[in-house]
């Protein structure tokens, strides 16, 4: 049964009306709307038809089950340096599940044919994963860029490069903003349009920010490909790729402010509109298949459950705030919660069988790549 989450005080501000007012309205003291507006109790049954009408709405509505129309949208912030100053150690935990590092030798070396040295730039670079990757398989002489408007990340990939005896160039600051000195023969993005408004607008910097006859190359992953990418032994499959109500999230996201989240599948026509030539798309075969005693088996779980944010459990308030998020993004409640009680089923069966987990996940990352003339 969802929980009843009575929307009168946010009707009564939208709509400009004091408690006196609609006490008046309603036969009722203005201690009784406040207690209703502070669940200290409920209106009576035959009132509520009386209330939503007044205030224009429906019955469901005033109960918070479903979206309040023309309701203020509150935007996503993932595609700004607050958000991801807290997000490093998500960041490190799921990178580690993205490449198999054969496979990205296999595109450098017979795919893209890369036998020069380059100079990469890597937009949204995080804490420099794919730069060290780059570079241990592209020519001797080939340099490294990146840039993010996280500090923390930069200072994490300074630390990061330098670990790994690897030198790299790290600018903090916001790629779409940033004001460049040079241009460089590959610009590189992974994971980064997923998060932002409008993605065209920053492929069309990638391309700015190519030389004449170098590469653009943009992996990113389908939300709808990645829902069904995850296998937990214990647990029911159908329940584990359930994502009722995500649909609309992700489509109220796109009408509203341009966050896209089919971008993996979008991208190479982009690049084709945007007049990149040989556009061409490749998917990573990066799957991991986790059983016990394999070789770093608890070292990958930690990483699975921090990259899934499985670890510790979610407070009731943090949970009706996610709830009241998807609400205002689409969702009606019952969607919301049952999207919570999934995760926390799936929180609980993990940490009671950390020591005994298999699993297998694919984060189907979408890879695409094209030349400018």
């Amino acid at each position: 049964m969802s929980k009843i989450q009575l929307r009168i005080y946010d009707l009564r501000k939208r709509n400009q009306i004091g408690q006196k007012e609609l006490a008046n309205k309603l036969g009722v003291s203005v201690q009784t709307v406040s207690k209703w507006e502070n669940d200290i109790c409920m209106p009576d049954i035959s009132l509520l038809p009386e209330i939503a009408h007044f205030f224009q709405v429906s019955v469901d509505e005033l109960l918070g089950l479903i979206p309040l129309t023309g309701e203020e949208y509150i935007p996503v912030r993932s595609g700004e340096k607050e958000y991801w100053e807290q997000k490093l150690n998500y960041l490190v935990a799921s990178r580690k599940s993205f490449w198999n590092e054969d496979y990205l030798q296999f595109l450098i070396e017979r795919v893209w044919k890369i036998k020069k040295p380059v100079d990469i730039l890597d937009c949204g670079c995080g804490f420099g994963f794919m730069g060290k990757l780059l570079l241990s398989f592209l020519p001797e002489g080939s340099t490294y860029t990146g840039i993010d408007f996280s500090q923390n990340m930069i200072e994490e990939g300074k630390r990061f490069f330098e670990k790994a005896g690897y030198h790299g160039e790290f600018i903090c600051d916001d790629f779409r903003k940033h004001e460049f000195s040079k241009k460089y023969d590959l610009v590189f993005s992974q994971c980064a349009m997923r998060h932002i408004n409008e993605p065209q607008k920053f492929l069309q910097k990638m391309i700015a920010q190519t030389k004449s006859g170098g590469m653009v190359i943009a992996a990113d992953v389908n939300r709808e490909l990645e829902s069904d990418g995850l296998y937990i032994d214990g647990l029911d499959y159908h329940e584990l790729c359930r994502r009722d109500g995500f649909r609309k999230v992700w489509e109220k996201e796109f009408a509203c402010q341009g966050r896209d989240y089919a971008i993996g599948m979008r991208l190479p026509i982009m690049m084709q509109q945007e007049g990149l030539t040989d556009v061409d798309v490749r998917m990573n075969d990066k799957i991991s298949f986790v059983l016990p005693k394999i070789e770093n088996y608890e070292e990958k779980v930690v990483s699975f459950l921090e990259a899934n944010q499985w670890e510790g459990k979610t407070s009731i308030q943090e949970e009706e705030e996610l709830v009241q998020s998807f609400i205002n993004h689409g969702m009606d409640r019952e969607e919301a919660e049952m999207y919570c009680r999934k995760q926390r089923n799936i929180q609980s069966f993990v940490s009671q069988n950390k020591e005994n987990l298999t699993y297998l996940h694919y984060r189907g990352l979408i890879i695409s790549y094209g030349w400018k003339k």
